[in-house]
Order: C-alpha cells, then sequence, then structure tokens
C-alpha cells in the first residue's frame, strides 16, 4: 500500500504545475508588513545568524527541486490511516487516555475535558495530520494546502486498493468508515 500512495504522490508531482514552495520567491516583498514582524526576534536572529531577514530552511541545502504538491508523507499518511480505519472500529472511544510526562519517562491520565470523546478515527487523523505538517510545513517545503490535499488523494488510493483487493476474497462483507472529509466510505464484495 505504500508503494502505491508513493507512486501516487510521484505521478502528481510529475504533472504538477511548477508552484512556488515557501521561501521560493523571498527575494523581493511589495507591500507592508505588520509591526509585529518587523520587530520579531526571530527576525533579528535569522538575520544576526545568516545576514539576512529572511527565516532560514530547515534543511541546508535550501528548498528541495520537486514541486511542493503532492507530499509524499501527506499521501503515505494519508493512505496508512486510511488501511487501520477498515480494519478497527472508528468510533470506539478510548478508555482512560494516557499522555507523557514533561520528561517523557512516564504516562499519566489525561485530564482534558475531551478525554471521554477521543476516538480511534480521531486519533488517526491527528497522526496523519502530525505526520505530513510535522515534515513538510514546519520545515518550510510545502504549503499547508498541499499537506491537506495529499491525505485525501493518499485516503483515495487506499480507498481503491482495499475496492479492489475486497473483489479477492470469497467471504461476503461490507465495511463502513469515516473519510477524512466526514463522510463515509463503503468497501465491499456483496
Amino acid at each position: 500500500m505504500c508503494t502505491a500512495a508513493t507512486a501516487r504522490s510521484r505521478e502528481g508531482r510529475n504533472r504538477a504545475v511548477d508552484q512556488d514552495r515557501p521561501g521560493e520567491q523571498g527575494s523581493s516583498i511589495n507591500g507592508s508588513l505588520n509591526d509585529n514582524v518587523l520587530n520579531s526576534q526571530a527576525v533579528q536572529s535569522s538575520f544576526n545568524k545568516y545576514g539576512t531577514y529572511l527565516l532560514s530552511q530547515a534543511f541546508s541545502e535550501g528548498s528541495p527541486i520537486h514541486p511542493s504538491y503532492p507530499t509524499g508523507h501527506g499521501v503515505v499518511a494519508g493512505a496508512c490511516i486510511t488501511i487501520l480505519k477498515f480494519f478497527f472500529e472508528g468510533n470506539f472511544v478510548i478508555p482512560n487516555p494516557q499522555v507523557p510526562t514533561e520528561e517523557g519517562l512516564a504516562l499519566v491520565p489525561y485530564t482534558g475535558s475531551d478525554r471521554n470523546q477521543i476516538t480511534v478515527n480521531s486519533e488517526l487523523n491527528k497522526l496523519a495530520h502530525n505526520i505530513t505538517f510535522g515534515h513538510g510545513i514546519h520545515a518550510g517545503i510545502h504549503w499547508r494546502s498541499d499537506s491537506d490535499v495529499s491525505m485525501v488523494l493518499g485516503e483515495a488510493t487506499a480507498i481503491s486498493f482495499l475496492q479492489d483487493q475486497a473483489q479477492t476474497f470469497n467471504e461476503k462483507f461490507t465495511v463502513h468508515f469515516t473519510k477524512l472529509d466526514g463522510t463515509t466510505a463503503t468497501i465491499s464484495n456483496q
């Protein structure tokens, strides 16, 4: 499945129109900036370290040469959580959720107001989001919209894969699960 999702990501990149990524056209800015930006400690720190007011890239080689859309991490994350949603009851409320301590050495009960509403699907959706945003957005190599739509592309790839696979089983079944947009997907061989 990951191979199919990665291939779908590459197909999109090969068809993509050259879309600039964050920081790629930062040499000139027309307009005015808010005083909060102009007086930012981050901007001043970047200038002191790199000699430019443009914020640095996470990668020393700068912006990658591939198009910004789709994000490989987003496509694979969307595909993987969709496969998991097929096998697990997405509306199952996770009992007694836990979080790590500040030191990260132990787990303690989660006491947030939503502690009795945390479902398998909500956690899987957060996982996919964190994977694609943590890699692409925070590194400055993808736009937010690239990550959002790439998860949906991965989801569509996985649904297509599951529909194809369903036809190979002798046992009749129908599985429903909730997609990223809140609608229901149905996989069936009946």
